[in-house]
């Protein structure tokens, strides 16, 4: 077995394979852009017997590429009676100890990329279609296939983060922005993955046992600013009568806000022959933000299209006598304090 560490005295990097291997770890193949609607390495057909290769810099296979001024490239003629795919690729070669550029003749299809670690690596730039009996590559035949890389994700502070990059990432807190090229624009935020907790219902101050092994979970994700929530309950007992609303907590430690009163849809189906309804469940912040505090469904007064409409809050046994058999569903989401 050996073991190889470098850059050391008395263990340099010796070779061109250990650089490459090295260097592969600091960047991705591709060419040197923040955006991709440059022409950096861009070719270029004109109906000519060449192609052109627009100036830029490249990475490949761990090796640097600089072309500063645009470089023209023979097309070879098609005496073939179908249309030939060709590929310009940057090459680099160890044993010729060079990055270049290179026309690729192929076939029917694109000739295959050179990809040995020790040798010849190849990248594409742009694949050429070369018709039958032709000579020449115009515009319309180039396809772009250029690989593209840049710097990584830029750490910032809040009030001091450097000019907006385009197509650059910025991590700023637990923020993720993204530039471009005049501003950083807002892309997601930190939350947590999908857990459960164990919901605790309550009506007044008294807390509902809804009987041994019942069904009572509540499973949820925070995604940026806001909580992705659903609540199942399917009891196995039959509690005592409350003469307090049906009330449910949220998540331990994620209170909602109190800016406005979240809303939920909630589902009951009857097992015990007592229909089904849905309605409306909301958090009262000035009454608590860490728990559902009403589920409501609406009801008129009257039968006329003049009856004034009105809501009504559930109670473990008013409309439904909530139990075992029975299914009762919360699912919504709600913006966090």
């Amino acid at each position: 077995m050996a073991e190889f560490s470098a850059p050391f005295d008395g263990s340099p990097i010796a070779t061109e394979l250990q650089w490459s291997r090295v260097a592969r770890r600091w960047g991705l193949d591709g060419v040197h852009t923040e955006d991709p609607s440059t022409a950096t390495l861009k070719v270029t057909g004109s109906g000519t017997t060449t192609v052109s290769v627009a100036p830029g810099m490249a990475f490949v296979n761990g090796f640097y590429y600089h072309l500063d001024a645009t470089k023209n490239l023979n097309v070879p003629a098609n005496a073939g009676g179908a249309a030939r795919v060709d590929l310009v690729v940057l090459r680099a070669s160890q044993s010729a100890n060079s990055v270049t550029v290179q026309y690729k003749s192929g076939g029917a299809t694109a000739p295959p990329l050179t990809q040995a670690e020790d040798g010849v690596w190849e990248i594409p730039l742009a694949q050429c279609t070369v018709g039958a009996g032709a000579t020449v590559v115009t515009a319309a035949n180039v396809l772009d296939k250029r690989y593209f890389t840049s710097r990584g994700v830029i750490p910032s502070m809040p009030g001091s983060g450097r000019p907006s990059a385009k197509h650059t990432l910025k991590i700023e807190g637990t923020d993720l922005y993204v530039g471009d090229g005049a501003d950083w624009k807002w892309l997601a935020s930190a939350g947590m993955k999908p857990f459960t907790y164990t919901p605790v219902w309550t009506a007044g101050t008294s807390t509902i046992n809804w009987g041994f092994s019942s069904k009572n979970i509540g499973r949820a994700q925070v995604v940026g600013g806001r909580v992705d929530l659903t609540i199942q309950l399917e009891p196995t007992g039959n509690p005592a009568e409350y003469p307090d609303p049906l009330e449910v907590s949220l998540p331990p430690g994620l209170p909602a806000t109190f800016d406005h009163r979240s809303l939920f849809k909630w589902n009951f189906t009857s097992g015990n022959g007592e229909g089904s309804a849905v309605g409306i469940a909301m958090v009262f912040p000035t009454e608590s933000q860490s728990k559902i505090a009403r589920l409501r469904y609406s009801m008129t007064n009257g039968s006329s299209s003049t009856s004034v409409p009105n809501s009504f809050s559930v109670f473990n046994n008013q409309p439904f006598n909530i139990r075992s058999g029975d299914v009762l569903t919360i699912d919504g989401s709600y913006w966090l304090a």
